[in-house]
């Protein structure tokens, strides 16, 4: 294993989890992300003793593990899940924050973003994103418009926002590596318009239904009325859609609204980073229990957009991909 592979592994364990002697640490991964895994588990294992449990490839973002892995889960302290597919927004994983685990994932991770991206300015971005969650407080209507398209409004009142900004020290915490993103749940029956989804899209990794990624020559554009998808346009769409009739009745909702604060993250066709890039938002559809939602599914799949104008409470907060707060 190389030093940086070290370097990033002990980062993660020291910086981001603050893992202490006597935790009991779960590596959760799979045959493709394996070599990451061994890292994150010898540089846990420098301080208190530490499970590998790699399990089969699931077939999308945020589809269940068995419920073995979720029993597993509910007696760590803290989980680091390496992934293919997203585990972040599953029953396992929220179920085990219920009971106060601390928990990174890192859904998609590949060694080219592994080694680039999670080693960044943490505090730098803690304060840009703590000062989103700030703003968002106590707000309660949200306007997003785009050059391509977009014009979507919607209500996140009595909704709190989630600053994920790579340091999990407290009790039921998360956060998702490479971090950089503030995030909150929009009131599931009250978004009306149109996301037109321009830069990336999940699935962004090889399913039964086809992989969307980065969109080179197309958009995505999707109308909603009430929360709901209706209409899906454009060819990659259609990929999309089959994954949420594929899921179950309740993957077709809105979830997510998201701000990337990460400056070292750029587009490469990995939601795990494009959504991080600064200044851009993303839209996600399925479970957003684990934002302080009340929809479950076993689906969640986010949508990442560019140079958005986004205001708040008629307040502007970002013009053209641009935080102005």
């Amino acid at each position: 294993m190389s030093h940086d592979f070290e370097k990033i592994s002990d980062l993660i364990v020291n910086k981001c989890l603050n893992i202490k002697k006597g935790e009991k640490v779960l590596i959760i991964t799979d045959q493709n992300k394996r070599k990451i895994a061994d890292s994150i588990f010898k540089s846990a294992n420098k301080i208190t003793d530490s499970v590998l449990l790699q399990i089969p490839v699931t077939r999308f973002d945020g589809d269940e593990p068995s419920q073995q892995v979720y029993d597993i889960c509910g007696k760590a302290d803290v989980i680091i899940a390496p992934t293919t597919m997203s585990l972040s927004h599953t029953k396992a994983l929220v179920n085990a924050r219920k009971k106060n685990a601390r928990v990174a994932t890192l859904p998609g991770i590949n060694e080219d973003l592994f080694l680039r991206a999670v080693d960044t300015d943490y505090e730098t971005m803690s304060d840009l994103t703590k000062g989103l969650a700030e703003f968002f407080r106590g707000k309660d209507n949200v306007h997003v418009t785009t050059e391509k398209g977009t014009d979507v409004t919607f209500s996140i009142k009595g909704r709190v926002g989630y600053v994920l900004d790579g340091l999990c020290h407290n009790k039921g915490d998360f956060v998702n590596l490479p971090d950089g993103e503030f995030a909150i749940a929009p009131i599931e029956d009250a978004m009306n318009g149109t996301i037109v989804v321009d830069l990336s899209m999940a699935p962004d990794n090889k399913t039964e239904f086809g992989i969307i990624g980065k969109l080179e020559d197309e958009s995505i554009e999707l109308e909603i009325k009430n929360g709901k998808i209706i209409s899906f346009k454009g060819e990659q769409a259609q990929i999309l859609k089959k994954v949420l009739e594929n899921a179950d009745e309740n993957a077709n909702c809105i979830a997510e609204f998201g701000i990337g604060t990460n400056p070292k993250a750029k587009i490469i066709g990995n939601i795990l980073e494009d959504e991080k890039a600064l200044g851009t938002i993303h839209f996600a559809f399925g479970s957003n229990v684990s934002l302080g939602g009340k929809n479950q599914s076993n689906v969640h799949l986010d949508g990442v957009i560019s140079k958005a104008e986004v205001v708040v409470n008629n307040c502007k907060l970002i013009r053209k991909g641009k935080i102005i707060i």
